[in-house]
């Protein structure tokens, strides 16, 4: 549905205040949790006609005229060092460039009927990653991610492109000047959460994961991160994002509030953020799973499993204590737990099974400290079989892989008929290029037993 443009006025006194327009809702989160509030805020807003024609009181061009402007009054160009003058429409010599490439989501000209609207996405008519661009360097960019330029094909002195690595491999790559790195950078950061919904083609994949969070593959999320850092927030990009908010309704993030990468992508992401800027929170303690189960093992062995733990603004140790477990066939490595140590890297701690008798076993890890409000408890359970029973398990198979990892053979750990299902489909291979990122379950079936396995795909 399009919607209208509306008139600068409508906001104007709004567009210095950029602490009210984002909800205390914000506080107290991080990661995906905090992306995915702040796309629910961004993904709502107004579409301004495309080109150099006013539509609805508006246009792209007339958008520029206020968000891309010299204090000399000159179109401001971050593709070239050009000089360009704003005329009645566009300025000669330049295009309406999407920074973002528009064949990255597969949009095209749809509807020539109504004027001004030609595109079918939010994201082809969003002034906060469309900005005006020197038509030859526009022309070499082409739809090339954004990278570190090793061997130029073009360099203008302010566009570098040509080849560079991008996850490994040699492909063409977009540099703009060092003053520009950061701008670029926070337009993919505002583009990744306002349309982290989209699914992306062609030369997307470079830079962008199909998924809410991070949705920004290793590479993508480290270069962005990189020029962020390096190139702090202007006021040439605050007086673009007041202009396009005057306009299009909706704001920046990362300009208004830079340190809110950090808490989504960044060194960050274990605080809950703050308006404040401080890194402070309710202490508290994460686990990496709430229950272990070791499964079946034969009587008179032992067999460990690792849970990580990982605390946040702790100030007292950790105590850890097996309950529930008069025989002590559960046992822990360590029962006590510097704060230091979990509030920075976290603790592997190792548990293990060594069962006295058959039958299945339950337990109890308890975690406990005085910074804590209330205690952390985890699940143990084990099944044991007697020494003389063959006991099945599944074998060679890791509980995570990358997607480019090649495919496992499904097996036991002895030779029977067995059935295999993925996901309840079924398989015989485990093949990570054929499964989405999360978590997967390998489940085996034969004649006197049944099993299960669950397993993590990654980027």
């Amino acid at each position: 549905m399009i919607i209208t443009a509306l008139c600068a006025a409508c906001f104007s006194l709004m567009a210095d205040m950029p602490r009210d327009y984002y909800p205390n809702t914000l506080e107290g989160k991080s990661g995906a949790e905090l992306k995915t509030e702040l796309y629910n805020l961004l993904k709502n807003h107004t579409r301004i006609a495309y080109g150099s024609r006013n539509y609805d009181g508006a246009c792209t061009w007339t958008v520029f005229k206020q968000s891309d402007v010299r204090p000399n009054g000159k179109v401001w160009d971050m593709y070239s060092n050009n000089t360009y003058s704003f005329s009645s429409g566009a300025a000669k010599g330049m295009n309406i460039e999407h920074s973002v490439p528009k064949s990255w989501w597969g949009d095209s000209n749809y509807d020539d009927t109504t004027p001004g609207y030609p595109y079918q996405y939010d994201a082809s008519y969003d002034l906060h990653h469309l900005t005006p661009a020197d038509a030859s360097a526009n022309m070499a960019k082409s739809n090339y991610a954004l990278g570190e330029v090793i061997t130029p094909s073009f360099d203008n002195g302010v566009s570098k492109i040509g080849t560079g690595y991008a996850n490994g491999k040699a492909t063409n790559l977009f540099e703009p000047a060092d003053e520009y790195k950061g701008d670029f950078a926070r337009m993919y950061l505002y583009f990744v959460t306002c349309y982290q919904n989209y699914t992306w083609q062609s030369l997307a994949n470079t830079m962008f994961a199909q998924n809410a969070y991070p949705t920004l593959n290793a590479y993508g999320q480290t270069l962005l991160l990189k020029w962020h850092r390096q190139d702090p927030v202007s006021q040439k990009e605050i007086d673009r994002n007041n202009a396009v908010y005057s306009f299009q309704g909706n704001r920046n993030p990362y300009i208004d509030y830079p340190n809110l990468v950090e808490y989504i992508w960044g060194d960050s992401i274990g605080y809950e953020f703050s308006f404040s800027g401080g890194q402070t929170s309710t202490p508290a303690i994460t686990v990496s799973s709430n229950r272990i189960d070791f499964g079946y093992i034969a009587d008179g062995t032992s067999k460990h499993a690792e849970v990580y733990l990982k605390g946040r603004n702790l100030t007292s140790p950790v105590t850890a204590q097996i309950l529930n477990d008069d025989r002590g066939e559960f046992t822990i490595a360590s029962t006590s737990f510097a704060a230091d140590a979990l509030n920075t890297t976290g603790i592997n701690l190792t548990v293990t099974f060594s069962p006295q008798t058959t039958g299945a076993h339950n337990a109890t890890l308890r975690l406990t400290s005085d910074d804590l409000e209330s205690a952390t408890d985890i699940a143990l359970s084990g099944s044991v079989l007697s020494s003389q029973i063959t006991y099945l398990e599944i074998v060679g198979l890791k509980s995570s892989y990358k997607k480019s990892d090649s495919p496992v053979t499904l097996q036991l750990n002895t030779d029977v008929a067995v059935e295999w299902t993925i996901d309840g489909q079924k398989a015989t291979q485990f093949n990570p290029a054929n499964l989405t990122p999360g978590l997967h379950t390998v489940r085996f079936s034969t004649s006197a037993s049944r099993g299960k396995m669950r397993v993590q795909i990654v980027e």
